[in-house]
């Protein structure tokens, strides 16, 4: 792997083994995405809920498949699939404080049988080709320092007509490169893709797209429920963290709201077949 990606794997890793574990732990839980909100006075966890429902029905998933969970937090996508549709998953990541809370909480619910936890970058996995029948990634891709060569892994280990189901966020292209610079600043990555790069990135590997829809209207609500929990719960986290660590985390919080309120930062959603 070249210097340049192991540097990006490395900022990720310490960045979800430190600070942000402590805080979005605690008030994301074990599920950290995006969520559907329903109505803006909702709450993320019930949001997040209908994510998971939305990103998975119609796939036609059931007990043959075999999962391979990219970036998967502390697995509660994986064990979602497990769960309702019987999948064999392999949940991934980099951060090892997130494999380890994602087994202990895949133990503590009776599926250990069915999800595995295993240290993995998406940009050079270990895994034989054709291994798998869906390719499962939740907002990962932004942190991605060769997003070409993590979309080409995913085309390399699905199996002939498996499939690519992911959502993510986005940098749009008119977004002011200052705004461009403190966002991939906060993510630790060189570059975030708007939705034509990841369109055109995957038409040209040869997947055929099945499902694409932009719900970046969820992004202000989801870093804003976040941040009001943050601020909410402030004297807490401050005797845990320090109150810089948690103005800094507040600050950056409603960014991604601003952000997201000036249209600068999307999130979609793609299921792709091989």
């Amino acid at each position: 792997m070249n210097t340049a990606i192991e540097d990006v794997v490395a900022q990720t890793r310490d960045y979800y083994d430190g600070a942000a574990n402590a805080i979005y732990k605690d008030i994301w839980g074990e599920n950290i995405h995006m969520g559907l909100f329903a109505h803006a006075d909702e709450d993320l966890p019930t949001a997040m809920e209908r994510t998971n429902r939305t990103m998975s029905e119609d796939l036609g998933l059931g007990p043959d498949d075999q999962v391979l969970d990219v970036g998967c937090g502390y697995g509660a996508m994986a064990r979602y699939l497990a769960r309702e549709y019987g999948c064999s998953v392999l949940a991934t990541n980099i951060s090892d404080k997130e494999l380890e809370w994602g087994r202990e909480l895949t133990r503590d619910a009776g599926l250990d049988s069915k999800v595995d936890f295993a240290w993995a970058d998406f940009h050079a996995l270990p895994y034989d080709a054709e291994s798998f029948s869906v390719y499962w990634s939740q907002e990962a891709f932004l942190h991605a320092a060769d997003k070409h060569k993590v979309l080409q892994e995913a085309h390399r280990v699905l199996k002939p007509g498996g499939k690519l189901v992911f959502s993510e966020l986005l940098v749009r292209a008119g977004t002011p490169e200052a705004d461009r610079r403190r966002i991939y600043e906060r993510v630790g990555a060189p570059e975030m893709w708007d939705d034509s790069d990841y369109e055109r990135a995957i038409k040209n590997l040869g997947f055929t797209i099945q499902r694409h829809e932009d719900w970046s209207l969820n992004v202000a609500l989801s870093y804003g429920w976040v941040r009001s929990e943050l601020e909410r719960r402030r004297a807490e986290f401050e005797e845990r963290v320090g109150r810089d660590v948690v103005d800094a985390t507040s600050q950056a919080l409603q960014f991604w709201v601003d952000q997201a309120d000036a249209d600068s930062i999307g999130w979609v959603y793609y299921v792709a077949e091989k």
